[in-house]
């Protein structure tokens, strides 16, 4: 008789326990939407800098000529893909690596949207020891992988014809890695 009033004492907390646990996790999602945010995050004004802005001006203009399409701010998890066969560890670790970092610009193919050339804006920050380490970073691993990276430096006037000249000069390499 001992055993059986036990073993009901047991279920009974089980479930009492289980009871708990999901009206724990309903109040975690209520308090999503009664969270503050302002004590956490500003909005920003602007998605991009003004020479930023004026780089893109121009390099649209191009794009359209070239018969590609222009992307800014694309996210390196967008340009490359974690291997499949590694294990979860190792994708993880190197996610993380790539999850956080973006690319300037990215020109795309118009009929595929196959990436063509990723370009870097380097401006007065690419100067700071923290962002030197970034593109060491960014030029070996599109080395290795051999995407096409143009470094790009910021001038306060961007003139058509000069870029233009540096692009074909890219396109050339680019037509010698097909996988792109």
């Amino acid at each position: 008789m001992l055993i059986i009033v036990v073993i009901v004492i047991i279920i009974l907390l089980s479930f009492i326990l289980k009871f708990i646990e999901k009206n724990k996790k309903n109040s975690e999602i209520s308090n999503i939407y009664e969270e503050n945010y302002n004590k956490y995050y500003r909005p920003k004004r602007y998605v991009t800098t003004l020479n930023e802005l004026n780089f893109y001006n121009v390099l649209l203009e191009i794009a359209k000529e070239l018969n590609m399409i222009l992307f800014a701010q694309v996210s390196l998890y967008n340009i490359l893909s974690i291997k499949k066969e590694l294990d979860y560890s190792t994708k993880t670790k190197y996610f993380n690596k790539i999850a956080s970092k973006s690319i300037d610009f990215v020109l795309v193919d118009k009929e595929d949207c196959r990436i063509k050339l990723c370009i870097e804006l380097d401006d007065s920050t690419h100067q700071k020891a923290k962002r030197i380490e970034r593109d060491k970073f960014i030029n070996k691993l599109f080395k290795d992988l051999e995407i096409n990276l143009l470094r790009y430096p910021v001038y306060k006037v961007y003139y058509k014809e000069t870029l233009k000249k540096k692009l074909n000069c890219q396109e050339k390499i680019l037509d010698t890695h097909p996988h792109l």
